[in-house]
């Protein structure tokens, strides 16, 4: 080993001795101290490692014990690639004639539904069948039950539309804000028909996390001008519960100063809601036989959406990595009808958990020791862990522990690390050029974790210039001595001096630790440890047969 390599070894050794000669109480609040810190610029300005934890937060969604079940009312008229296939013989590829969505809708609504929710888009005019335009445009004028999906864009091209609450007001709020002039522009992708322009409109926005996933859904959005426009969810609410929209609305008040994201109560992995081949429904509203497949709608909340992979309405949620939109829309507008809001602990509150933690540990450790905190190494990260799964069965509020679970697992592996080098200080005598004396000790049980900490608490408080010696002390921290017999002896060596004067003060102590506390032993000079050692086991030798006597 070169001379460089010795002297750096050194050194790093020289730190660590250092680092573990630092009094308990000083490690321990300055971790609080540095991770406080750390927690309020993440939590607020950082944004790394506080909020949701999105990996293990899907996890927890899949492994649900309790899930509330579906809403019987929602059905989809299904545009699969098995509707897709039947009808492109006859109609070409998709998008078809509109005349054949104003036949299905006719269909619908003379069975009175609840609601008829369009997952589909008319943002553009048919060209090559401009009768069927007109077909669908006359169906949505009879239509008494229908809600249409607006694409919403960017905000930051709010300023350069034209678009106000005068061309699309079914897309407001309601009370909306009556704004004279200076009224709120905002970007989106407006219907083509003027029909379903007029008719009951929300946005239907996938707004996915930045790992790809959806996981919440926005249900308002507030404008420049303080009015909100709604998402489709809140229009079929607005129709079915005016009294629950209001309270909707009533609840976001002056709290809802951005966009109302919430968390999905996502049921069950695979269709939650029943799907319904929009051939099948096709055929039967043309004059076709009844089907089996196909309900009646009566009093149901008809969702019009595509799952075919072709039709590109497709995203990541925490059940599926490929999950059709209107499935998502379907469990946002379940969760708003029955009103299986999930909640999120504030940012804030995460941080106050966080933090309040740490102080508790710190406190703890003062009380008692950082060996007693050994079985919490796992134990609390996984309890913690635990609780937030708890709150995802049938709680109304996602209890997010993630950033408390995880910072407990590290301010406790950070104190284990410092407890090993403190042990490694304190119980690795230096080989002393003075004479020194040995006060021998014995317990019931081994000298392990708490016990050996007090002792060093002792020694570090009333005789900082001495050590301790323990037999099998390891530096791996083994869960259990591998010679109880003897670690259950223990030796303090120092400086004849200095053992005396502070004997009244020691001796209470470690009587309490110990279960036979000796006498400091006569003063001699060690060369080595080795010697030392040696003399230590003949004190303990000696205190042996006095026991036994």
């Amino acid at each position: 080993m070169s001379v460089g390599m010795t002297e750096t070894r050194s050194t790093w050794q020289r730190l660590l001795n250092r680092i573990g000669a630092l009094p308990t109480r000083r490690v321990s609040w300055g971790l609080v101290v540095l991770f406080s810190v750390w927690v309020v610029l993440d939590v607020f300005i950082v944004k790394l490692s506080g909020g949701l934890a999105k990996s293990s937060f899907d996890a927890m969604v899949r492994a649900r014990v309790f899930v509330a079940a579906p809403d019987p009312r929602i059905v989809i008229i299904d545009i699969d690639e098995a509707s897709l296939a039947r009808m492109t013989k006859e109609f070409g590829r998709w998008p078809w004639p509109r005349d054949t969505l104003a036949t299905v809708l006719d269909h619908v609504e003379a069975q009175a539904p609840a609601a008829v929710v369009w997952d589909v888009l008319f943002s553009d005019a048919d060209r090559i069948s401009p009768g069927g335009d007109a077909a669908f445009n006359e169906a949505v004028r009879r239509s008494t039950h229908s809600h249409f999906s607006v694409v919403r864009l960017p905000k930051i091209n709010d300023k350069l539309s034209q678009v106000t609450q005068v061309d699309l007001p079914g897309l407001w709020a309601a009370p909306a804000l009556k704004i004279a002039s200076g009224a709120a522009t905002v970007a989106l992708i407006p219907p083509a028909l003027p029909a379903v322009a007029e008719s009951r409109l929300g946005f239907n926005n996938g707004y996915v996390d930045d790992d790809g996933v959806l996981r919440r859904y926005r249900y308002l959005e507030r404008l420049s001008d303080g009015s909100d426009i709604q998402s489709l969810p809140m229009s079929v609410l607005r129709a079915l519960d005016p009294l629950a929209y209001q309270a909707y609305l009533a609840k976001s008040g002056s709290s809802f100063v951005g966009d109302r994201d919430e968390l999905i109560a996502w049921r069950r992995e695979g269709p939650a809601y029943p799907h319904i081949s929009f051939a099948d429904v096709f055929d039967q509203a043309d004059g076709g036989k009844p089907l089996a497949t196909v309900p009646s709608f009566a009093g149901k909340i008809v969702i019009v959406g595509a799952t075919a992979p072709s039709l590109h309405d497709i995203h990541a949620t925490p059940l599926f990595s490929m999950q059709a939109g209107v499935d998502s829309l379907a469990a946002a507008l379940d969760n708003l009808l029955n009103q299986r809001h999930l909640a999120e602990l504030p940012r804030w509150l995460q941080a106050f958990f966080a933090v309040a933690l740490c102080v508790g540990l710190a406190v703890w450790v003062q009380l008692k020791s950082v060996g007693s905190l050994a079985p919490a190494l796992l134990v609390l990260p996984a309890a913690l862990l635990g609780m937030s799964y708890l709150s995802l069965n049938g709680s109304p509020m996602f209890v997010d522990l993630h950033l408390a679970a995880g910072l407990a697992l590290l301010f406790l592996a950070l104190l284990r690390y410092w407890n090993t080098l403190r042990r490694n200080y304190w119980c690795s005598p230096p080989v002393f050029e003075e004479p020194l004396a040995i006060w021998p000790l014995t317990r019931q049980d081994a000298w392990f974790e708490g016990p050996l900490d007090r002792l060093i608490d002792a020694v570090e408080h009333h005789a900082p210039a001495c050590r301790v010696v323990v037999c099998d002390f390891n530096e791996g921290g083994l869960a259990t001595p591998r010679w109880p017999e003897l670690a259950r002896f223990a030796a303090v060596v120092g400086p004849p001096a200095m053992l005396m004067a502070v004997r009244c003060e020691l001796q209470p102590v470690l009587m309490r630790l110990a279960s036979r506390c000796g006498e400091p032993g006569l003063p001699q000079t060690y060369a080595t440890r080795e010697q030392l050692a040696s003399s230590v086991f003949s004190a303990w030798h000696g205190f042996k047969k006095s026991e036994t006597a």
